[in-house]
């Protein structure tokens, strides 16, 4: 009764705030012409002029991957209810392009276990994941800003879960009653509103950054107020400190990063990587070799995590994957700014690089020299920083031909 009671506050908080959103807007909903929805592949959408809203599913499929486009338009967002008691959807893929997955979107999908989510994903609403049981984790990307409330509340089988740091703040209720064991916040995120751990009665620890400056109620609680939380991880000093303190709850102090210089491997990626600073709130490291010599495909991350640290990929070191003959294609994280001399020189299976624009500044000689003739590079980011490091992948030095395709 208690938590239903929560809950109801928090939606009508959320109700009252939607509607006040669509008066001042000059009532949208009520004055502008509903979009007609029509069908694609047993999805139902509509066409809302700046891209298509999925709506629903109609199909007998139950593992689902959304199309990128459907008449030639780009799917933008999941709308409201979309999938809400598909209760034999056991997985979903989510495709690049959409950026919202809106209230209720999936809530009470009790089969499903997997959701890939698109790596440009702002928006999380309200209730858009809550009650489904079956949901054993998921990778929210560095892209996301908002979770809202509720939004991942009595998920009973996600033990752990990373909250990327754009996220700012954690929604009233985002993560209650869930079946956390582990969760991590990343250096970035401010406050951790009311109630959006509480009933967490599985929680063993939370890694809570120097960033975080507020926590709200009857967090960490059980259904009766008492603390369930075995330990917050943190830095001596800290807000979470001194909020661990007050409330007798365990401390474990983060470890440090390695010194400069350490190279270290980073099993679940199969590379290795060498540390190039270790100041504590922001170490980082470059990419030195891939240990995969059968692979086909290489991520080259934003961070890596070895040994309780997260370090940022800032660079790709001189000749790392020199003459694979085995590669075909790269994607390369969003934090490095430079790749070196000869890096992918000789890779001439090379076919398809992902490159994100914006913080990429440097390209060594004979970076992709020797590459496959007919190679793709995708640059993402914005139109300015896109043009700019078009440009730069235009170089002869890097060793472009003109056969390759860079969109």
């Amino acid at each position: 009764m208690k938590m239903m009671q929560k809950k109801l506050r928090s939606l009508i908080y959320a109700g009252v705030g939607l509607i006040l959103c669509v008066l001042l807007c000059g009532g949208i909903g009520m004055t502008a012409q509903a979009a007609k929805e029509k069908t694609y592949n047993g999805f139902t959408y509509e066409d809302h002029g700046y891209g298509i809203v999925i709506t629903g599913y109609k199909g007998s499929k139950t593992e689902l991957v959304i199309p990128e486009k459907i008449a030639g338009k780009k799917v933008v967002q999941i709308g409201y209810r979309a999938f809400e008691n598909c209760v034999d959807l056991v997985s979903i893929t989510i495709p690049e392009g959409v950026t919202t997955i809106d209230m209720y979107a999936f809530s009470y999908c009790k089969k499903l276990s997997r959701v890939s989510l698109p790596e440009n994903l702002t928006n999380i609403e309200t209730c858009a994941f809550e009650g489904c049981k079956s949901l054993t984790g998921i990778t929210l990307p560095e892209s996301l800003t908002h979770i809202g409330i509720w939004a991942f509340a009595s998920c009973y089988s996600l033990t752990n879960i990373t909250i990327p740091k754009n996220i700012q703040r954690i929604g009233n209720n985002a993560f209650s009653y869930s079946g956390l064991k582990s969760v991590i916040l990343e250096e970035g995120i401010t406050k951790i509103d009311d109630q959006a751990f509480e009933g967490c009665k599985n929680l063993v620890s939370i890694t809570i950054p120097d960033s975080v400056t507020s926590i709200g109620y009857n967090n960490f609680t059980d259904s009766v107020g008492n603390i369930s939380l075995g330990s917050i991880i943190c830095n001596k000093g800290s807000f979470a400190y001194k909020y661990a303190k007050e409330r007798n709850i365990a401390i474990k102090l983060m470890p440090g990063p390695a010194k400069k210089g350490t190279t270290l491997t980073v099993s679940s990626k199969k590379l290795k990587v060498k540390v190039t600073s270790s100041f504590r709130k922001n170490p980082t490291v470059t990419v030195t070799k891939f240990t995969d010599n059968k692979a086909k495909n290489l991520t080259i991350p934003s961070t890596v995590k070895v040994n309780g640290v997260t370090y940022k990929v800032t660079a790709i070191s001189d000749k790392a994957f020199k003459g694979n003959k085995k590669l075909t294609t790269v994607a390369i994280g969003s934090n490095v700014t430079k790749i070196g001399k000869e890096a992918f020189s000789g890779c001439k299976n090379l076919k398809k690089i992902t490159v994100t624009a914006g913080k990429l500044k440097t390209i060594g000689k004979n970076a992709f020299k020797g590459i496959n003739k007919k190679a793709t590079i995708t640059v993402k980011g914005t139109k300015k920083a896109k043009t700019a490091l078009k440009k730069q992948l235009k170089k002869k030095s890097i060793g472009y031909v003109k056969t390759w395709k860079i969109k």
